[in-house]
């Protein structure tokens, strides 16, 4: 499967760009989503477990994340990466000087495994085409309609 693009047209920021140029740049569109129900129900299928038993199993694995993140540990989860939670903070001209207030908000940064990365590798791209209405008539409107086509 490929990811679906389309174009758009952006101001160009180059340096060396002349005012008002415009580029065409291409962004990466998802066409569905897929809950979490269904993601627990595809799984269900590959497997012998039941729905029921993937989503405790997903919970629990959540619970468990959520409990190990917020003491520092870092969680390796395999082909799929590894998370941890980190914070960097303001200075302080002494030891003393510096007490918790000083911190940033705390972040989750995820390293994606090996999966995910060969995924990223292998990455194909396609054009959505743009959809045209033959019963729309003439409405003096430009022909560039932006809407994907779903296939």
């Amino acid at each position: 499967m490929a990811l679906n693009f389309h174009l758009v047209k952006h101001p160009d920021m180059r340096k060396d760009a002349a005012e008002g140029s415009e580029l065409y740049y291409a962004q990466v569109r998802a066409l569905k989503k897929i809950s979490f129900e269904k993601l627990c129900a595809m799984i269900a299928m590959r497997s012998t477990a039941f729905i029921g038993d993937v989503m405790l199993v997903i919970e629990g694995l959540l619970s468990v994340m959520q409990e190990r993140l917020e003491e520092g540990d870092i969680i390796c989860m395999g082909r799929l990466g590894n998370f941890r939670m980190v914070a960097g903070s303001k200075g302080a001209t002494t030891k003393d000087e510096f007490n918790t207030s000083f911190f940033n908000d705390a972040r989750i940064v995820y390293v994606p495994g090996t999966m995910l990365t060969d995924i990223k590798k292998n990455a194909k791209y396609e054009e959505l085409k743009p959809i045209k209405d033959p019963d729309a008539g003439n409405t003096g409107k430009d022909d560039d309609d932006d809407r994907p086509v779903i296939e």
